[in-house]
């Protein structure tokens, strides 16, 4: 009898670390990267990629390289007023905030509930990006203003709605997107 339940510990204990795995993995913010080339010879790739990965890469950065990325002191001047802008922009209703017609390009930006949208539609390519407001207010917030800090975009990244973040599709078939999941 005590070798059929030690089976039975064993499939417990592995349909638990499946059932962790599982969830952890689910609980992850992920982004997937998908790379669409068409051409003589097609390529599409699609790469997912865990935002906690990225971070823990970014503290791979040597720490001489992050010195040397000084913010200019002009910039930390205007420290409050950009954290003012930015926390009125979150603030105020959705409206259309920029309206650029020209020969060959439009440009649109919109403030809708809690995200920046751009739409830029030009002769060679197509750009769409949606930027999480409360996303970049609070990682301003946290940032020292000293130095340049590489978390800042996970930071915002985090803050994003599943969905597209930015995709771009040129003239010659080239289609990249960011998508949160």
């Amino acid at each position: 009898m005590s070798g059929q339940r030690g089976v039975s510990t064993l499939g417990a204990v592995l349909l638990a670390g499946t059932a962790g795995l599982l969830t952890a993995t689910l609980l992850m913010d992920w982004m997937v990267v998908d790379v669409h080339v068409v051409d003589e010879t097609p390529v599409h790739i699609k790469v997912p990629f865990p935002l906690v990965i990225a971070d823990m890469a970014t503290g791979l950065i040597p720490e001489e390289a992050l010195r040397e990325a000084k913010v200019p002191p002009e910039a930390r001047a205007q420290k409050e007023l950009v954290l003012a802008a930015v926390r009125t922009l979150a603030e105020c209703p959705d409206a259309q905030l920029v309206k650029v017609r020209t020969e060959d390009a439009s440009v649109d930006i919109i403030k809708d509930g809690d995200t920046l949208r751009i739409a830029v539609d030009a002769d060679d390519a197509v750009v769409r990006c949606n930027i999480p407001i409360d996303g970049v207010a609070e990682a301003l917030e946290r940032w020292d203003w000293e130095t340049a800090d590489p978390k800042m975009l996970f930071d915002v990244l985090r803050a994003a709605d599943t969905g597209e973040l930015v995709t771009v599709a040129t003239e010659d078939g080239v289609r990249v997107a960011i998508t949160m999941w």
